[in-house]
């Protein structure tokens, strides 16, 4: 039996539980939503994508729009989100710019960001939990349990992961049926395996296998 990896289940939490949630926030909020700026300061243009700017290595809608004073201008589209040609877009101009028009992101593409984000803080917690609950049964038994015998009953395998359940017995010789995990080896059903038991004062069983041929 060994002591759960605590230190690499705290990397797995950091980074899936806090610092990817925390860049994909900062991508909407800051990276990807320039919102605030234009819409406070810009003017809101109603445009129609007639086609593509290249500039170098890159390429950018390119939009036409009619201004407060009534021309029709050909700009550059900042757009957070694919266009198609006739495509009418609204979007915002700053008065000192009127050559580049800015496409607020679609809300559903930030929808995407934040359920990216909330799985990724929901999937560190997981690991959190499993890790926190694997050490408290570790010092269960550490400090309680007792080396015994149990007979393999059944077992499956999901996920690449073997969960084998043994019969064991409490202390007043009733029968009961755990489930514990196994790392290598192929489980024989009828086979005795060496386990750490450990029985608390309402009777609930703490195990895990102890037992080269499985994983210890």
């Amino acid at each position: 039996m060994k002591k759960p990896n605590m230190a690499a289940t705290a990397v797995i939490v950091f980074i899936f539980g806090i610092l990817v949630p925390a860049v994909l926030l900062w991508v909407v909020t800051f990276g990807m939503d320039e919102s605030r700026e234009y819409k406070e300061d810009g003017i809101k243009v109603s445009c129609t994508v007639i086609g593509t700017s290249v500039t170098g290595s890159s390429s950018r809608p390119k939009v036409k729009y009619k201004s407060p004073e009534g021309e029709w201008i050909e700009a550059d589209c900042i757009a957070n989100g694919k266009v198609m040609m006739g495509q009418k877009i609204e979007g915002y101009v700053m008065p000192d710019d009127p050559k580049n028009v800015y496409c607020p992101p679609d809300m559903a593409l930030k929808m995407v960001f934040y359920a990216l984000s909330a799985a990724a803080f929901v999937g560190g917690g997981a690991v959190l939990f499993k890790g926190l609950k694997d050490l408290r049964k570790y010092n269960i038994l550490i400090k309680n349990g007792v080396p015994c015998k149990a007979q393999l009953t059944s077992w499956y395998e999901k996920n690449g992961i073997k969960e084998i359940q043994l019969r064991v017995f409490r202390r007043n010789g009733e029968e009961q049926i755990v489930s514990v995990q196994a790392i290598k080896g192929t489980p024989i059903v009828g086979e005795y395996y060496d386990i750490i038991m450990s029985e608390d004062d309402a009777g609930k069983i703490t195990a895990a296998l102890n037992d080269e041929r499985l994983g210890m």
